[in-house]
């Protein structure tokens, strides 16, 4: 794991999806570095940097349709009112997948293979970010610069073809000698250097879009997820995530944390998660709640209970029951001394828990399991307390507490009476602040027997007609520079992308 110790921002004097207008001539910003003055360790770390930036800003809004987070305001994104997503589709498409090309096009002229590897890994991941969220985008004819200003849009099947084909790729140049004398070190902000973790990311992102087309093709999802998890990570050092410090603040601590502490309020966690922690949705039999709820969230002082907002109530616990009455407040606010949220808290794009609960699953499911079933293999069952327990561990929950979370007769449930809600409660509960939980719910159509208690928010967007939002919409930005292409792919908010088969 590397930490994110200094960052640097290089800007190449080049033309990617915008153009400056002709009268400019030769004119050269002298705060811009020239594109063959520019090397691969120059741009790496703004590559990581902007691939990070684009999970958070993405997960911001995408978190709260997912209602792992709630709005202190209405409506919005918590109400399931159209979101752009304008930040990671800048941090995208202007930075990252710009900057990966240009690493890609120096180390193909050097023959540095480890470089094309690991630009490749990420181009997969922010374009599978992307087209995860907005369906339809584009890549082929995309960062071409002068050559198209106007890039078609490629279907979200051919993305994912794309995906994979960069995946495979990269693990081929990653796994070749490198002669090139070019050698990744601390450029490399999250595993500084070593290769074999970015070959156990590549895996895991094969796996994680394998089992994004469970509904396209089961089987094959199912396949796609097992071919690869042995050769993916293996422990919590593999988590494929950028590390802040009290230099380059984690954005959930400067975007939401320093904001709320100064009346700026924006998010907090909602009832639909915390009731999955606090034995509301799936009762306890022993202890009385889950010991991670304390290390993600911070409550009032001298607050003893735990109070998540329901989504669309502007930060309330619960509705009022007569006109008149006062609605009673939510509490989970992210907190400066919590683990996702403190100055040095890490942005997790991929983690060992995920990947336990994604094997888990593939099993389940190739085991004749569905939504309603119960009962698996023994693999399916200890993949599913692995993937808890490496979370706790994660996390840092102590050693007892664990030890009980993982006894107690709800959670240690035994193969013959696992089901697929056991197995999305904790894969949900790892994955916050991650818009895979969007993903998830889905792929199972916010079924609320697979995601207990799960319902539409207070004040739900009319438009949507009781239905689920399904998608993000093109930013502004895009529709104006590039309309004709945007509106030959736009649908509507609540249309499903193509591997969502509702």
């Amino acid at each position: 794991m590397k930490v994110l110790k200094y960052l640097y921002i290089i800007t190449v004097t080049t033309t990617l999806l915008v153009s400056c207008e002709d009268y400019l001539g030769d004119n050269v910003d002298p705060n811009k570095e020239l594109p063959e003055n520019v090397t691969e360790a120059d741009l790496l770390p703004t590559a990581i940097y902007r691939s990070s930036s684009a999970q958070y800003s993405i997960a911001l809004s995408i978190c709260q349709y997912s209602q792992q987070l709630a709005s202190y305001f209405e409506p919005g994104a918590d109400t399931q009112e159209e979101v752009q997503l304008s930040g990671g589709w800048s941090n995208i498409y202007l930075q990252a997948l710009a900057d990966l090309g240009q690493v890609v096009t120096i180390a193909e002229n050097n023959g540095a293979s480890n470089y094309i590897g690991v630009a490749k890994i990420l181009q997969a991941f922010n374009l599978g970010l992307a087209t995860d969220q907005w369906g339809d985008v584009p890549f082929s004819t995309a960062l071409q610069g002068e050559a198209d200003f106007r890039p078609s849009y490629d279907t979200q099947e051919s993305v994912y073809e794309q995906i994979n084909t960069l995946l495979n790729e990269a693990i081929t140049s990653l796994e070749a000698a490198d002669s090139s004398g070019f050698t990744i070190g601390e450029d490399d902000l999250i595993y500084g250097g070593d290769i074999s973790k970015w070959i156990k990311t590549a895996h895991f992102l094969k796996a994680k879009y394998a089992l994004h087309l469970s509904e396209v093709d089961q089987n094959l999802a199912i396949e796609g997820v097992l071919n690869n998890v042995d050769n993916s990570f293996s422990s919590n050092e593999d988590d494929f995530q950028l590390v802040y410090n009290e230099r380059n603040f984690n954005p959930w601590n400067s975007g939401v944390v320093l904001p709320n502490n100064t009346g700026n309020f924006s998010v907090l966690l909602s009832d639909q998660l915390v009731s999955l922690m606090d034995g509301t949705s799936i009762p306890f039999a022993i202890i009385e709640l889950d010991p991670r709820l304390p290390l993600i969230t911070t409550i009032g002082e001298g607050d003893t209970e735990y109070r998540g907002a329901i989504n669309g109530t502007a930060g309330s616990h619960e509705l009022a029951e007569t006109e008149g009455e006062d609605n009673i407040s939510a509490n989970t606010d992210l907190g400066a001394d919590n683990f996702y949220s403190s100055q040095s808290a890490p942005i997790i794009m991929g983690s060992y828990s995920e990947l336990k609960f994604m094997e888990s699953e593939a099993l389940f499911l190739q085991n004749g399991g569905d939504a309603t079933s119960v009962g698996t293999s023994a693999d399916a069952y200890n993949a599913y307390l692995e993937g808890i327990e490496a979370n706790m561990d994660k996390l840092g929950v102590l050693p007892t507490d664990k030890a009980a979370y993982l006894s107690d007769a709800s959670i240690a449930v035994g193969e013959a009476n696992l089901t697929m809600a056991l197995i999305m409660r904790e894969k949900f509960i790892a994955t916050f602040l991650n818009p895979e939980s969007f993903v998830d719910l889905r792929r199972y159509d916010f079924d609320p027997a697979v995601f207990i208690g799960l319902e539409l928010p207070v004040g739900h967007n009319e438009i949507l007609n009781g239905q689920w939002v399904r998608r993000a919409q093109y930013p502004t930005s895009e529709q104006t520079r590039n309309g004709e292409q945007v509106e030959a792919v736009t649908k509507e908010i609540g249309d499903p992308v193509w591997w969502d088969r509702d």
